[in-house]
């Protein structure tokens, strides 16, 4: 392809592309941070102390009567607020934070009330399920493809690399939006590949993955929680429970730290409710899962602090040139007029 070829390309892909890309990149930098941030909006006082999970299940759900605990996170730190997530007879989803040490409700409400829920959904599917994902997907080949047609069509002859970076202020001001665009796609380039092929990593196999089966509701009592609890803690005792999963049968799914292994990383258990008994136990280190080895790449904790400001600076730069390409076509179109 000639290097005029894949200007053409990759300025097509650009304007079709340009608002999900400027959504991936704002709702990417805000999850960076997702933590500090949920702290904010939701703070509890701090207390290391945690109450029994069939009582924080309780707790969630008098607060929605109408809807049924699938995920509890316990606090991963003593100011965080456990949440909750629920979901209503017709199928929306419902959250609930709470103070794990009494269990007082913080706060509860649906997306609009947890905005950081709202932007990992838009982020990883865009509140659409599995097409939502498959757009995310080809969004992020996209990317990839753009990153590498804007680095293919700039690629300088040896010894003029600084100076084809170069931004000139003396020019108009059309053109230097156009040299800015340029220099901040090539240094940007190199990330920008990282994060779109993680991120395609990411979503590929949930793409392609089996439909979940309906199963069976099975209504379990306060006491039958606690137990299945303690039996997974027993497994992996001691590691925290990073989160409870209640799917509609006979089963507890409980996911525990394994900083060990790395930040995402999980030791996972799942017991039998009625019995209660290990039905699985799926060490961090023995676990071949694809997104507990990506998935710390992708959010730049693999790299500390570093690794985040990094991706934070990244989106912000994919933010500006998904502005600054439509931008400069529109401004193209009025000179040809």
């Amino acid at each position: 392809m000639r290097r005029a070829g894949f200007l053409t390309w990759h300025r097509r892909a650009a304007l079709l592309f340009a608002p999900l890309l400027l959504l991936q990149a704002l709702t990417g930098a805000v999850l960076l941070f997702h933590a500090p941030l949920e702290q904010a909006i939701y703070p509890v006082p701090g207390n290391a102390d945690v109450l029994p999970v069939s009582r924080l299940i309780d707790a969630a759900a008098k607060a929605i009567p109408q809807a049924r605990v699938t995920r509890l996170y316990l606090p991963e730190t003593a100011d965080d607020a456990a949440r909750a997530e629920l979901v209503t007879s017709d199928g929306a989803m419902r959250f609930v934070a709470l103070d794990a040490a009494t269990a007082r409700v913080v706060r509860v409400g649906g997306y609009a009330a947890f905005p950081l829920e709202a932007a990992l959904q838009w982020h990883y599917r865009l509140m659409s399920g599995t097409t939502g994902l498959a757009v995310v997907l080809v969004n992020g080949l996209v990317l990839v493809f753009m990153a590498g047609s804007g680095l293919a069509y700039w690629w300088p002859t040896r010894g003029r690399f600084a100076k084809s970076l170069a931004i000139n202020p003396r020019m108009p001001g059309r053109v230097r939006l156009r040299q800015w665009h340029r220099s901040g796609g090539v240094i940007a380039s190199i990330v920008l590949l990282f994060s779109a092929g993680t991120g395609v990593l990411l979503a590929a196999p949930d793409v392609w993955s089996a439909p979940a089966v309906a199963e069976p509701v099975f209504v379990a009592m306060p006491e039958q929680v606690d137990a299945a609890v303690a039996v997974a803690q027993a497994q992996f005792p001691q590691a925290r429970i990073r989160d409870v999963r209640f799917p509609q049968a006979d089963r507890l799914t409980i996911n525990f730290f394994a900083p060990e292994r790395n930040a995402r990383a999980v030791h996972v258990v799942a017991v039998q409710l009625s019995a209660p008994e290990v039905l699985k136990r799926q060490p961090a280190a023995t676990n071949d899962v694809l997104w507990m080895k990506v998935l710390p790449l992708h959010t730049g904790e693999s790299f500390g602090l570093a690794g985040q400001l990094v991706l934070l600076v990244e989106a912000l730069v994919l933010a500006a040139l998904a502005i600054s390409g439509p931008w400069m076509w529109w401004q193209a179109r009025r000179l040809r007029k």
